[in-house]
């Protein structure tokens, strides 16, 4: 009669054999850490079937010792299971070669024929020293060299049989234990397991304790057999049992003591104190130890594996990056290989957690890993290390499978970018799991939602929120890790943040105009990207050259690699076609458009020399230029910045000044911020025309301290102050269009009304800029042209 019993272990944290700090760990929250555990459930092999008997067996071995000896003892309890019940199976090379040798076996039965490849467990317990080093797999000849124990003088055969005795599949210890289909495995309570995998169906076991003659004459040998199963197919995640093996292993550090896994089980004992650990230092170089975690079960290809590390502050460093491994298998084929460089540079984007950070600290950093494919068996691979001490360990404190982290795909992943006061959707796009939970903490808290997607209704700051997979196995529930979700709320550009300007106040005919965008420096504009179009809603944009025809010419609009507007074939007599300006925050939506006002060229005036700067409490204009055609009269026109123009002065013309010359003009009452100026000319055919535009900004009387000028700026610009203060220490910063620093500097003394050339200034490309002015007690902003 068949019985099936539900396990009750699952496994996943440890903690170090070392003193460790243990911190909260800054993305999982705390059932990540003590996860419950899923158990696998066992069908045992409970039908008994028979034992070896009592020696001798035939009247010559009567003869000789020894005399009705039990083989095997209590064998029936070999199909009754549980920590007190076992069969003693014992064995002996005998008194004389050949004479007196006995070995014990017992042979038990499942209910049903057993699918081939399906991995029997048989629970033993024998000599420490022999099931330890069947434990290391490939290191047992080694460890038996350490410890003097008793691999290859004790034998345990296994045998697989049909309902009717018959041998389907055998295999035993001789030579220590390097394949799969029989390996010597640990479960989380230390209790030692022959892993017997019979490529054939199978419904009968027979386990055989044999002792050669390397054991010398007289020598006994148990193995105590408690129970065999395999486990069925209900939803498991735990890791149910543990080995290890490696390669290159110091033999002069093992003889110094310890092992070279200390307690293997302690990685899957559900108990956060304890840890399983390694030395580096026992490895030669090229040498590794690897860790095996073996899964009842292959599982979905989004799972992951949750691992605790912990170790000597001193092992962190670039060695430590490349020289431990994580590799998964499915069945003898690896499926799988990162190492924890990669891993370390992945997590810290996905999940914000800084690895390396925390074990630098002496701290126990809990992880996922993401084989993406099905697995059953994970490894980690420890190699050598330089200059460490054998007493330095890395501790494995955790191992235990889960369901996989939501996944974004995407360019650009978990991080959304939305202009302030919109609504957001945020979904992954693939998930491990039966749903999702969605937080607003790296740990703990409560879920703020459990829908496929995290609505936001509207969009006002910077914020990170927390999405783990979460399924259902077995009853209990298990959730991932869970991925960090960046959502950066971006500022809505409006009109007062930028503006065009030309590069300079004055085009001859012929000249190519130049508009060059300028970002306020307190615009808070995060990623400003600027466009230019002729359209109002600023689509299409101009991306090389945008032709307008005027009939008998035409006029180029054309995007410079730096962001500039060239328009080329401007002439007097055209109407100004519109162009927009577009400031854009980063790729998103978030922007605004407006009209950028040109400058005026004008004919028939060419060569013309057009500035001025701040005087007192007025604005002083001076230019020069030279006509073709008389001019009778030129007037003074000042506008704000609504460009709506105002007459405020004239000169008539006589005599040679009619074809140009040197003139100068006082506003004696500008107004407070921004200045336009220009010259309109009247010729005597009545065909009026303009300047080019130039621009002088004024602070209130009560802020007016300092002036440069001229602006647009002609080869150096001076400084002027305008107070009957004297000024010791001067610093200017001056600001590009972008909000960057392009310049710094520091004057000495600043007479009252002294004007000083900025020589120690650096000469800029064209554009606009402010000049931030700081003095004891005063800071002034003055926009320039270059």
């Amino acid at each position: 009669m068949s019985s099936v019993v539900v396990n009750n272990t699952l496994h996943v944290n440890f903690l170090g054999v070392k003193t460790v700090r243990w911190a909260v760990l800054a993305f999982l929250c705390v059932f990540f850490i003590l996860p419950t555990q899923v158990k696998g459930q066992k069908v045992y092999a409970d039908n008994y079937i028979g034992k070896s008997g009592n020696v001798p067996s035939s009247i010559i071995d009567a003869l000789f010792p020894p005399y009705n000896k039990l083989t095997a003892i209590n064998g029936g309890e070999a199909a009754l299971g549980g920590d007190e019940q076992y069969a003693r199976l014992l064995s002996s090379a005998g008194l004389i070669v050949d004479i007196g040798a006995y070995k014990g076996y017992v042979e038990i039965q499942y209910d049903e024929i057993v699918p081939a490849n399906t991995p029997t467990y048989i629970r033993v317990n024998g000599d420490a020293g022999l099931l330890e080093q069947l434990l290391g797999g490939t290191l047992g000849e080694l460890l038996s060299g350490v410890a003097g124990s008793i691999l290859g003088k004790q034998i345990i055969k296994v045998e697989a049989k049909n309902s009717n005795g018959n041998v389907l599949f055998d295999r035993s210890t001789l030579g220590g234990l390097g394949a799969d289909d029989l390996k010597m495995v640990k479960d989380r309570n230390g209790n030692y397991h022959l892993k017997f995998t019979p490529n054939v169906p199978y419904q009968r076991l027979k386990i055989t304790n044999l002792t050669t003659a390397l054991a010398g004459l007289g020598v006994e040998f148990y193995l105590d057999v408690y129970e065999a199963f395999y486990f069925g197919n209900e939803c498991n995640y735990a890791p149910e049992f543990i080995s290890y093996y490696g390669s290159g292993i110091n033999l002069d550090a093992l003889n110094l003591g310890g092992g070279i896994v200390e307690h293997p089980e302690n990685a899957i004992d559900d108990d956060p104190s304890t840890a399983s650990s390694v030395s580096p230092g026992l490895l030669n170089v090229l040498g590794s130890s690897t860790q095996q975690f073996y899964f009842t079960q292959a599982s979905a290809p989004t799972d992951e594996v949750m691992v605790t590390l912990s170790g000597d502050p001193s092992l962190v460093n670039i060695e430590l990056l490349s020289n431990v491994s994580f590799k998964a298998f499915n069945g003898d084929l690896q499926v799988f290989e990162q190492d924890l460089g990669a891993l370390s540079a992945e997590l810290l984007g996905l999940i914000k957690l800084d690895l390396l950070g925390l074990l630098g600290e002496g701290e126990a950093a809990t992880f996922p890993v993401s084989p993406g494919v099905p697995f059953d068996r994970f490894e980690i691979s420890v190699g050598s290390f330089l200059d460490v001490d054998v007493g330095e360990a890395l501790n494995v404190h955790e191992v235990e499978r889960t369901v996989g982290m939501p996944d974004f795909g995407g360019v650009t992943g978990n991080n959304y970018s939305i202009c302030e006061g919109q609504s957001l959707s945020v979904s992954p796009q693939s998930y491990g799991g039966a749903s999702l939970r969605w937080y607003e903490a790296q740990e703990g808290g409560t879920p703020i939602g459990t829908t496929e997607s995290l609505d936001i209704d509207e969009v006002t700051e910077d914020k990170t929120y927390y999405v783990s997979s979460v399924d259902e196995c077995s009853g209990l529930e298990v959730a991932s890790a869970r991925v960090a979700v960046e959502v950066d709320a971006l500022a809505v550009p409006e009109e007062e943040d930028y503006e065009a300007l030309p590069s300079q106040a004055t085009y001859g005919e012929g000249e190519v105009v130049v508009l060059e965008p300028n970002l306020e420096s307190s615009a808070g504009i995060e990623d400003p990207q600027f466009n230019w179009s002729m359209a109002p809603d600023g689509v299409p944009a101009i991306t090389d050259e945008w032709v307008v025809d005027k009939g008998d010419h035409t006029v180029t609009y054309r995007l410079r690699p730096d962001g500039a507007l060239e328009i080329e074939g401007l002439q007097p007599e055209d109407e100004i076609d519109e162009v927009y300006l577009v400031l854009q925050n980063g790729d998103t939506g978030c922007k605004a458009i407006e009209a950028v006002e040109q400058v005026f060229v004008i004919l028939p005036i060419s060569g013309m020399r057009f500035e001025g700067y701040a005087k007192g409490d007025g604005n002083y204009l001076n230019w020069e230029f030279s006509a073709r055609t008389p001019l009778m009269q030129l007037i003074v026109q000042r506008a704000g910045p609504e460009l709506q123009w105002y007459e405020i002065g004239d000169l008539s013309l006589s005599g040679d000044h009619i074809y140009g010359g040197v003139f100068d003009f006082m506003d004696e009452t500008p107004v407070a911020g921004v200045n336009f100026y220009r010259i309109k000319t009247v010729p005597f055919d009545g065909k009026e025309g303009y300047s080019a535009v130039i621009r002088l900004d004024r602070e209130s009387k009560s802020h007016q301290v300092f002036s440069i000028f001229p602006n647009p700026v002609v080869d150096t610009p001076v400084l002027r102050n305008h107070t009957s203060k004297e000024f010791n220490h001067i610093t200017v910063q001056v600001i590009g269009q972008n909000g960057e620093v392009v310049d710094d500097f520091t004057l000495g003394q600043l007479l009252s009304g002294e004007a000083k050339k900025l020589h120690g200034a650096k000469s800029l490309k064209p554009g606009v800029y402010v000049y931030m002015i700081y003095t004891q007690g005063h800071t002034q902003r003055i926009k320039v042209i270059w």
